[in-house]
């Protein structure tokens, strides 16, 4: 009699481990040492690799993910059908059933591979490497929502890796490529302060403040966008004082500050000439006298026109003395 329970006990164990997804979820934690199911689609599929019939292999590795997802296969299979998309030209796919594998399989041993894979397929297409079909026929740039999803898919994926910064500092750059450039500076913001010690970091704060001078032209922001170039190379400087670039952004925070001058001058020039508003152009060209190092010039222009205005007030005064006595 305990003979015949001890072979019952073991007949359930076997069945416990070796019956498919589709018959139910185990519980949780479990694994499956041996799936038969598994082990029938695996060498399915294999065997239409070996005939090249590649539609067909995919077909099966993903029967096996879909029914047999906690079978000891379905890791290598997530892998093998990502690397038949890439075989086929579907990078979307491929990318696809690598993430898959990251989300799902942290501990396997091809965990690093679907990472590794999922960045070449990145860097290819931000690089215009990696082309994507239009009605099968035409081969043009991947879609930039489709690329800059793969880079914020990588960096999460990896968020305390080196691989995380370098991502982002490539999103940056791709941004930066297609005249995007607000977005590239939040890439590049996020990136010296998510990863400061990162080899990406000096040049991602000198293109934070790059890209604020440049668009110091643009809208009616010039002077807060100037004051921010300014911060984020004084920025620079105290993180990165050794660097190879701090010449660069101690320049870059003498430009600044004598653009910013030379704004202030604009300003009163426009209070002057059509505002009509003398004590507020008298403001203006006063505290560009008071930032005379930052720009002799200006300072220099400002000095004629505080000269002009107070000689008209003296004639108006003068004037009106005149009157007066009259």
């Amino acid at each position: 009699m305990k003979v015949h329970a001890i072979l019952l006990g073991c007949g359930l164990a076997v069945c416990g481990l070796t019956h498919c997804a589709s018959e139910g979820p185990p519980p949780a934690g479990s694994i499956r040492l041996v799936d038969p199911v598994a082990v029938a689609y695996n060498n399915k599929a294999k065997a239409a690799e070996s005939r090249k019939d590649w539609k067909g292999a995919i077909k099966q590795y993903k029967y096996l993910i879909e029914r047999c997802p906690l079978a000891q296969e379905t890791p290598a299979a997530r892998f093998r059908l990502g690397q038949l998309y890439e075989m086929t030209n579907d990078p979307i796919a491929a990318f696809e059933a690598y993430q898959k594998l990251v989300e799902k399989h942290h501990g396997s041993e091809l965990y690093k591979a679907a990472l590794d894979r999922q960045l070449a397929i990145a860097l290819a297409a931000a690089n215009g490497a990696l082309k994507n079909k239009v009605f099968w026929l035409w081969d043009v740039n991947m879609d930039p929502a489709i690329v800059i999803k793969w880079l914020n898919s990588i960096r999460d994926n990896a968020p305390y890796n080196e691989l995380a910064a370098m991502t982002t500092y490539v999103l940056g750059k791709y941004l930066i490529d297609r005249d995007r450039p607000d977005e590239a500076r939040m890439a590049y913001q996020k990136l010296v302060e998510n990863y400061p010690q990162s080899k990406y970091a000096p040049e991602a704060q000198l293109m934070v403040a790059r890209i604020w001078s440049d668009s110091h032209t643009k809208g009616n922001q010039n002077q807060v966008n100037l004051a921010n170039a300014q911060e984020a190379y004084e920025e620079f400087c105290l993180r990165f004082p050794d660097h190879p670039d701090a010449k660069k952004a101690r320049e870059g925070v003498s430009s600044m500050r004598s653009l910013l001058v030379r704004q202030q001058l604009d300003v009163g020039e426009y209070y002057l000439t059509r505002a009509k508003d003398m004590n507020a152009a008298v403001f203006c060209f006063e505290d560009v006298i008071r930032n005379e190092a930052q720009n002799p010039e200006a300072a220099a222009k400002a000095r004629k026109h505080l000269a002009a205005i107070r000689g008209h007030a003296a004639k108006q005064g003068n004037a009106t003395a005149k009157a007066d006595k009259q």
